[in-house]
């Protein structure tokens, strides 16, 4: 009885320390435009077991919504790099960038990708009652770094942990630079004005 208990508990010891495998998953945008996915690239990497889902991305205008799943062969919890360089393609430079993710099941965001020399905020992963699922978000801010500009391309992302097969979604927003908010807001007075 000592040895099935001692075998037991060896192998509980040694499962509880492995990640799930992610046998299949699903990705792309949700057809409206505002951001656009392009090819993916899925690697997994065994020596620190996780995967990273990387693509070029599009953004015309905001929000921009990514959505998929990951199915995988056990509830144990893998570990999952979103990677995006997304091009700004909307009419303004961007000084900050927000990904607010939510799951069907709860998760953790473990770390982020930034653009060089920007700096970020994780806020805490929340249940909403409302919709039966959990929200996280990340804030970035372009920090000492440069605005992205119109045409170019930002590297942003994060890595979760999620406990077994989940549905996901990221909604992705960037926010104009101030000289460009002043602009719109002075554009908007000149219309009013003529009114």
């Amino acid at each position: 009885m000592k040895k099935i208990l001692f075998a037991f508990l060896v192998v509980w010891v040694a499962a509880s320390f492995v990640n799930a495998s992610i046998v299949s998953y699903t990705c792309d945008d949700d057809g409206d435009g505002a951001i656009v996915a392009g090819t993916q690239n899925w690697v997994y990497d065994s020596g620190l077991e996780e995967y990273t889902l990387s693509m070029g991305c599009v953004q015309n205008w905001y929000p921009g919504h990514i959505l998929g799943d990951f199915t995988t062969n056990t509830e144990l919890d893998p570990k999952v790099w979103f990677a995006e360089t997304v091009e700004n393609d909307t009419t303004f430079d961007w000084t900050d960038y927000h990904i607010t993710i939510t799951m069907n099941k709860t998760f953790s965001i473990l770390d982020v990708i930034t653009p060089d020399d920007w700096t970020y905020v994780i806020n805490a992963v929340t249940y909403d009652s409302v919709s039966g699922k959990w929200i996280g978000s990340i804030d970035y801010y372009k920090g000492s770094g440069s605005a992205i500009l119109i045409g170019d391309s930002g590297d942003f992302g994060l890595k979760v942990s999620f406990v077994g097969s989940v549905e996901f979604c990221t909604e992705q927003i960037p926010t104009p630079e101030p000289a460009t908010l002043a602009l719109l807001g002075l554009g908007v007075l000149a219309l009013r004005r003529k009114k």
